[in-house]
């Protein structure tokens, strides 16, 4: 159970450092549980993504939604432009 509450906070975008503060853990112990509840890079960067466009559609600029989710403006750029050129 504890595993799984780790990996959802890590999957939502937040660090190890704020995981272990909501969980009352060290960072350490929250990069070891996210480790062992399987959770990885890539879900997260696909989690990341869906927010920056939800962020993006409730009218925040790429900026904002870069700082929000701790990712350079290029990146929230080219993840909108991505999907942008699939859709044409």
């Amino acid at each position: 159970m504890i595993l799984q509450k780790a990996a959802g906070y890590y999957a939502k975008g937040l660090t190890y450092q704020e995981i272990g503060k909501l969980m009352d853990i060290s960072p350490r112990t929250a990069q070891r549980y996210v480790k062992e509840a399987g959770g990885n890079q890539q879900d997260r960067e696909k989690t990341k993504r869906q927010r920056a466009f939800d962020l993006h559609a409730q009218g925040f600029s790429y900026s904002q939604v870069a700082r929000k989710l701790r990712v350079s403006k290029t990146t929230v750029y080219l993840w909108h432009r991505k999907v942008k050129e699939q859709s044409e």
